[in-house]
């Protein structure tokens, strides 16, 4: 035993094992490990709070989240505090664990939280004045032409329940609706259930076009509003008696009519212009290293070094 360890003591491999060993308990014990320390410590003050509530509210508006933390309760801040821990110890955790690295998952959600970051302040939106919206109104008229409409109630005959008597019988009853001139609010009391509806108030064309039919929807949108019954007009399901209220042509509004919507449309234009411009300055932040046989966009340019530059979108 005792020859065995003086062969292996004269091994230098068995010497620069044991100096190495020794180099490293000595370090553990007298520089231990700060930045394990440091992850250890989690610092509350007001700042970060502040920073938190505004993750937690979507809202990236700095006054108004130190105004909203300032009239927190004694409760309300406690439990501000907990939450603020509970994420940043599962956080900690999980960037310790390597849980980050290489999760599309993550990455996806990151770049989600910076296109919302991006958006900015939307207060601004707020600012839309009455000329930009009227501006932006003329330049996109042909977005809101209000469609064609019609309101009315039907009678209906099926083909499959009548065969060939269907069109006959039809015929009978448009004469009965006439002659007793029959109300739109009395329609139900004849012929048989539609697969659909019975009234139709203020639908487009293709709506009737989708439960009726073109052709069925073609003569319905010729036909005068009034007391009087029309038909038989024929369906992909029959016959059908029909007594039309209204027929309005197609036509531009006036912004009134359309305001939010407009309004809607405009600030969503606002919004992705606000987006471009935020991720611009963020792309003119990098230098992108081109190595690929490609054409750059017109997003970037090309320095003699190889790299691209960003340019504002």
């Amino acid at each position: 035993m005792f020859t065995r360890l003086k062969i292996l003591a004269s091994e230098p491999l068995f010497h620069f094992f044991l100096i190495g060993s020794l180099l490293y308990v000595s370090l553990e014990v007298w520089v231990p490990n700060t930045n394990n320390k440091a992850s250890q410590i989690i610092t509350l003050e007001p700042k970060t709070l502040v920073q938190f509530l505004q993750f937690q509210n979507k809202s990236f508006n700095a006054e108004t989240a130190k105004n909203k933390y300032t009239a927190l309760n004694a409760e309300e801040k406690r439990q501000l505090i907990d939450d603020y821990i509970r994420e940043e110890v599962m956080f900690r955790e999980a960037i310790s664990l390597g849980l980050e690295e290489n999760d599309q998952i993550i990455r996806r959600r990151l770049i989600q939280k910076i296109e919302f970051i991006n958006l900015g302040f939307q207060s601004e939106l707020e600012e839309i004045s009455e000329v930009e919206l009227n501006t932006y109104f003329n330049q996109h008229l042909t977005q809101y032409i209000i469609d064609a409409s019609v309101t009315f109630t039907h009678v209906f005959f099926d083909q499959n329940q009548h065969k060939d008597e269907t069109f006959e019988l039809a015929s009978k009853t448009l004469k009965t609706l006439n002659k007793t001139a029959v109300p739109f609010s009395k329609a139900a009391q004849y012929g048989q259930r539609f697969f659909f509806h019975r009234n139709y108030v203020d639908r487009t064309q293709a709506f009737i076009d989708s439960h009726f039919g073109d052709d069925f929807s073609n003569q319905i949108f010729t036909l005068t509003p009034g007391t009087i019954w029309h038909g038989p007009i024929e369906s992909a399901y029959g016959y059908h008696l029909v007594l039309l209220t209204k027929n309005e042509a197609s036509r531009t509004p006036n912004l009134k009519e359309v305001a939010s919507e407009v309004l809607g449309d405009l600030q969503r234009v606002r919004l992705s212009e606000m987006k471009q411009r935020a991720l611009a300055k963020m792309i003119n932040k990098y230098t992108i290293e081109n190595f690929l046989d490609i054409e750059v966009s017109d997003n970037y340019s090309s320095t003699n070094s190889g790299e691209i530059n960003a340019k504002a979108l």
